[in-house]
């Protein structure tokens, strides 16, 4: 969520991923008339840890704890595929069997009581399943109209809380803040939330809140979608039941601890609930249920013995123990375990995608690199690529092919053609060995004009052991969401045709914010243009760089070359390059979100050492000293020699 009003909405397309768009106007550009951030499931850039902000959470005092009636809505004409609600209760009444335990991610709840009356009102592990409500009312169809082509409804937030307040008036629902309901739709059904957008391109589920205290409705909607909400997993059989589990349990964590998002209860400093931080992460599988396609049916939770793959949940205790990077976890028992325990786990996963705006349908690179703990490349994973809107009205392109895998260097490449319509969209790439995920931006038509970019002035040479250089790198926002948690990745690697030998201990780097006044500090640099093709360092200050909506910003970098850089190449022997990085502090994993390109660096022997500038403006310097200390001594001697004659 972007707000203390903000909605918790997840986004799931073919891999699940949150959306908290803030309650506000919608300009008829798509962009928030208030500014505010919809796209709050595109979490590189949230602010973990969690904080009490002191709204509820759900009451999980009572025996019962958390009482869950799932509401199945289907009129005469509409019907849920075989299995499906089967499928779902099983669920249920597993996550409700295995309540207390610490193996799940409903354990991790734990970590985030609420307040009664000034005393802590802990927030257990205690659901249980109610029977289910199977209701045929007919839909009322006329709060809004269908965005795709295949559903014939589309229903509206208020709508759908009306059909509730009659189930709770006919003793079907019962109201509480120890209860919770989701409502399934079935095929055909596009839903539509309070600002407008649906489940036909931006969400696949949301959770709410209305009413108070015992008459409080927690609910979630959960329409229905064959393949667009899953993970690329089905390890149940079916892509839409077990993206649709996957949902679900987004939603109950976060209503479990953010029921009110009227008035919220945890939140990072962002505005993002336990689910948005952790979105598209799902972590290392225990496995897979059928050996003939391994990574197509992957499971990374068992529950009361049977296996679903669900993403993964913020854990305030992994992120304060272990760090950035380690916040996202499938247990309570995980959260406890040291991560560099298991070295050969994937890491991360990081994307760039170029060009990032696109006119009419024109094509895109989406490059990407997973590494593991130890910094190795993790190869031959399988990676699951998908699309949704971020902003605008329209829809996205497509991808030459849904799935890619790493080569010998952990790299893999897509490629995306746009749809010609105007708007933003998010490009998903969530790899299958870890469980992680990362998110690009492609601004198509219009959009590109809200695009961020880089620039950077470097110059065309750099002396081998002469004086630091400055170079300003300047970042643009022209859009109304602003940048948070962002860092600067510096590359340096050979000109195209050179092999010029370049290590990391001769090149040096420091950064300041402030201009040349400073303070600077130093860029640590890793790396050889001989050996690993690229020199790389990073200006991370501690929170991010953040860029206001409609803003530049620069950082001035001083670059110096070592003595003994060879100088006798006739071209340019280095190429260096910025990005303007987005990195998800839960997850680690992250995306380039502007690019300065790269340029051409020739290295020329150093100015001897009296001709350099700095020399020279000192020498004029101490000749001004000088002349004008000889000022009085010529006119104390010319009066001397007048004297004398």
């Amino acid at each position: 969520m972007a707000s203390a009003a903000a909605v918790a909405v997840l986004t799931l397309v073919l891999a699940a991923a949150t959306a908290s768009p803030t309650v506000a106007s919608v300009t008829a550009e798509g962009e928030l008339a208030d500014g505010g951030n919809r796209d709050g499931h595109y979490c590189d850039g949230c602010a973990p840890p969690m904080d009490y902000v002191g709204g509820p959470v759900m009451d999980t005092s009572g025996d019962t704890g958390i009482v869950i009636t799932p509401v199945f809505w289907a009129p005469d004409g509409f019907a849920f595929p075989p299995g499906y609600v089967d499928g779902i209760l099983l669920y249920l009444h597993d996550v409700a069997v295995d309540s207390g335990g610490d193996a799940n991610v409903y354990s991790l709840a734990t970590e985030y009581p609420g307040d009664a009356d000034g005393e802590t009102a802990p927030l257990d592990y205690r659901l249980t399943d109610a029977a289910p409500v199977y209701d045929p009312t007919a839909f009322p169809g006329a709060g809004c109209t269908p965005d795709d082509d295949i559903s014939s409804v589309c229903l509206t937030d208020d709508e759908l809380r009306t059909e509730l307040a009659r189930l709770v008036a006919t003793g079907q629902v019962a109201t509480g803040m120890d209860r919770f309901t989701p409502v399934f739709l079935p095929p055909g059904v596009e839903a539509q939330d309070r600002d407008g957008t649906t489940s036909a391109s931006t969400f696949c589920g949301y959770h709410r809140m209305f009413g108070e205290g015992e008459r409080a409705v927690v609910y979630s909607n959960e329409p229905f979608e064959a393949v667009n909400c899953d993970a690329g997993q089905a390890p149940n059989g079916s892509l839409a039941l077990d993206g649709s589990i996957s949902t679900l349990s987004h939603e109950l964590a976060e209503a479990m601890t953010d029921p009110d998002t009227e008035n919220p209860a945890w939140l990072d400093d962002t505005g993002h609930e336990i689910g948005d931080l952790c979105a598209e992460d799902f972590g290392t599988a225990l496995g897979s249920t059928d050996p003939s396609d391994p990574y197509g049916t992957l499971y990374n939770q068992l529950i009361n013995g049977h296996p679903y793959y669900t993403q993964t949940e913020f854990s305030n205790g992994s992120f304060d123990a272990y760090g950035a990077g380690f916040g996202c976890a499938q247990s309570l028992t995980q959260a406890t375990t040291d991560p560099s325990e298991a070295p050969d786990d994937v890491a991360e996963i990081f994307t760039d995608v170029t060009p990032n705006s696109l006119d009419d349908t024109d094509a895109a690179t989406l490059e990407l690199s997973i590494v593991d703990r130890a910094g190795e490349p993790v190869v031959g994973d399988r990676i699951t690529l998908s699309t949704y809107v971020v902003r605008g009205d329209g829809t996205c392109g497509t991808f030459a092919a849904t799935t890619a895998t790493t080569d010998g260097n952990g790299r893999a490449t897509a490629t995306y053609t746009g749809s010609g319509d105007p708007v933003v969209c998010a490009l998903v790439a969530l790899e299958a060995k870890g469980g992680y995920s990362a998110i690009s931006r492609v601004y198509q038509g219009s959009t590109a004009a809200t695009a961020p970019n880089a620039d950077t002035d470097f110059p065309a040479a750099l002396e081998a052991g002469g004086d630091a250089r400055y170079v300003t790198a300047t970042f643009t926002n022209p859009a109304s969401d602003r940048i948070d948690g962002a860092r600067v990745e510096l590359d340096v690697f050979p000109a195209e045709g050179s092999r010029t030998p370049v290590d990391a201990s001769q090149l040096h780097v420091d950064y300041s914010l402030s201009g040349e006044a400073g303070p600077f500090h130093p860029v640590e640099l890793t790396g050889s243009t001989a050996e690993d093709d690229v020199i790389r360092g990073y200006v991370e200050p501690d929170g991010g760089l953040s860029i206001a909506p409609h803003s530049t910003d620069q950082v001035l970098f001083r670059v110096q070359l070592a003595p003994g850089v060879p100088t006798s190449a006739p071209g340019p022997q280095l190429s260096a390059e910025l990005f303007l990085d987005a990195v998800n502090a839960a997850t680690g994993s992250g995306t380039t979100i502007a690019d300065s390109y790269a340029s051409d660096l020739r290295i020329v022997p150093a100015t001897p050492w009296l001709l350099r500038p700095r020399v020279l403006a000192a020498f004029g310097a101490a000749a001004v000293i000088v002349a004008l200390a000889l000022i009085p001594w010529a006119i104390v001697s010319g009066r001397r020699r007048r004297s004398a004659s």
